[in-house]
């Protein structure tokens, strides 16, 4: 039966992250037509909302400084990173592809990359192919105004301040030394709208999208129904203003609307944990799962035990889009602040994520709990008088509601339902070695990358000093998720979503989120998810362009 469409295009991309813009610029500059259709109000999706790092062995910023690298102990460290659980042939496609990918939106696309010279690798030095810097770029600031009717419809991040450089955050003494950065400099940049991060990676490819190639974006558009003809993926039924928007597509859909995060069954499910929440923008509902699993799309998956997710909170009263803003804790990295469990014992490295996540995933199975959930953050008059608990600066009040306070370690755990024996020695046990600067037990601070990140370089170890000035503080934690889910979509070297038979399905791609981190594996690094969004984005737009099309 024949539909009236309300549009037709060759490419239609669902989302309006890196995939979905990023598919769309590779497919127009290939002689397509493409259109962006997001649920959100705003355009931008997880990338806005991120650090803004894309990782790339070998790179052609790091190469014209000078930096040692090669593709070798590039395909090394991601094997590492894979710990076996890696499709061998999408990887090789990631590898072989992203330099590629990087480079062209440079010259197509006017994203002006930049190398991060003195951030290590996560792994750095102790795993195969790691590297002391250079592999992550960022961008340079973007002017915002440079979007034109788009400035003011476009996300910006609730984590990060607008007008930060990566290489100023770290000059300026990284996280713990938030209260020392040049604020008037950053007044002037948020008065101009210069953004760095995500938000500013996302208005280069948002600018080279709708304002140079005038591609059409729709907001408040979600999909509902991709729709089929003789097994192909042919258009997409969305909603717009309350009814039907019917787009075809003559070459093909890219699902790129992330994961399921904003979905707390789905989350609970997938990545095994009792809880769930997210610092993404409220709009990733596991669309993808949704749309692909109509059309029979296979769902893949890699161990969640040590992805990207966090641990972190919700200030009272702070909203983003109408929903709780979570933010993840990154005060467990810095002097005088731990993390213990509900028999107050220390557990992991709190300044090294992967280690504390899959710590906190721990069972006992002789009484069937997760003994490490929930954490609690733990800190003192120490930590208060140096350093900010998420938007409250040294000096500022902290709400009742955020954080327990007690003039002893055992009044706060009686306080906090905790051990309070096991708290006493766990601080006894740890001060001892603090003040010395060590921390026999997890070696905390011994990464450089979270010495570099959460470290305050005045201590003999930047990320280690003694809980010993009351008052006590405590925070009680919750998962917090960026939007790096362990299930999607089955893809193959081409984008294209795989059928539960094994056949590719015609017409149909996912790219970023979207699709299962089969071409990462079992592990994680700041920086592979934007990459991995800008290559599968360029090799879907450019596969689907080939493509013979439908009439």
């Amino acid at each position: 039966m024949a539909l009236d469409w309300d549009l037709e295009v060759d490419l239609v991309c669902l989302g309006s992250g890196l995939g979905g813009v990023g598919s769309a610029i590779a497919a127009h500059d290939q002689g397509c037509q493409a259109v962006i259709l997001d649920k959100a109000p705003k355009l931008g999706g997880v990338c806005a909302y991120g650090g803004g790092e894309v990782f790339v062995p070998n790179n052609h910023k790091m190469q014209a400084l000078g930096i040692e690298d090669s593709d070798e102990d590039g395909r090394a460290y991601f094997d590492f990173l894979a710990a076996g659980f890696s499709d061998p042939e999408l990887r090789d496609k990631l590898l072989a592809t992203m330099k590629m990918a990087v480079e062209y939106f440079e010259k197509e696309a006017g994203v002006r990359w930049k190398a991060v010279e003195d951030l290590p690798d996560y792994y750095y030095p102790d795993a195969p192919g790691s590297r002391p810097g250079g592999r992550y770029l960022c961008i340079e600031l973007f002017e915002g105004a440079s979007l034109g009717e788009w400035q003011h419809k476009t996300f910006l991040t609730p984590h990060f301040p607008m007008g930060v450089r990566h290489d100023e955050l770290y000059a300026w003494g990284g996280l713990a030394k938030v209260t020392e950065w040049n604020y008037e400099l950053l007044g002037e940049r948020i008065t101009k709208d210069l953004r760095a991060w995500g938000q500013g990676m996302m208005g280069y490819f948002l600018k080279a999208a709708l304002v140079d190639r005038g591609i059409p974006a729709y907001v408040d558009c979600p999909a509902r129904e991709l729709i089929v003809e003789d097994g192909a993926v042919v258009g997409v039924r969305a909603e717009r203003a309350g009814a039907d928007f019917r787009v075809r597509a003559r070459k093909g859909v890219v699902i790129a609307i992330g994961g399921y995060d904003l979905n707390k069954q789905m989350a609970r499910e997938y990545e095994g944990v009792p809880d769930w929440n997210s610092a993404c923008p409220p709009y990733l509902d596991g669309d993808n799962i949704v749309l692909g699993g109509d059309v029979g799309a296979a769902i893949a998956a890699v161990p969640p035990t040590n992805l990207a997710m966090f641990y972190g909170y919700h200030i009272p009263g702070e909203e983003h889009e109408g929903k709780p803003l979570y933010r993840t804790s990154w005060e467990c990295g810095c002097p005088h602040a731990i993390w213990v469990n509900k028999a107050g014992k220390r557990f992991c490295d709190e300044s090294f994520y992967k280690d504390y996540q899959p710590r906190l995933r721990e069972w006992d199975g002789q009484k069937q709990t997760m003994p490490n959930l929930p954490p609690t953050l733990i800190f003192d008059q120490s930590y208060r008088e140096r350093y900010p608990l998420g938007s409250f600066m040294p000096g500022q009040e902290i709400p009742a509601e955020l954080a327990v306070r007690a003039d002893t370690p055992r009044e706060l755990a009686e306080k906090l339902g905790i051990d309070a024996d096991g708290l006493e020695q766990t601080l006894k046990r740890f001060n001892e070695a603090a003040r010395k600067g060590g921390d026999p037990e997890f070696g905390k601070g011994s990464r450089p990358w979270a010495v570099r990140l959460t470290g305050d370089p005045g201590y003999p170890n930047p990320c280690v000093g003694p809980l010993e000035k009351p008052p006590y503080y405590g925070v009680k934690l919750v998962p917090v998720g960026v939007g790096i889910n362990s299930h999607g979509l089955r893809t193959n070297e081409n984008a294209q979503v795989v059928h539960v038979r094994g056949h590719a399905i015609p017409g149909l791609y996912a790219v970023g989120n979207s699709a299962a981190l089969r071409d990462l594996g079992g592990g994680y690094q700041s920086g592979t998810s934007n990459m991995r969004a800008i290559t599968w984005a360029y090799i879907a737009g450019r596969h689907a362009a080939g493509s013979a099309g439908r009439s």
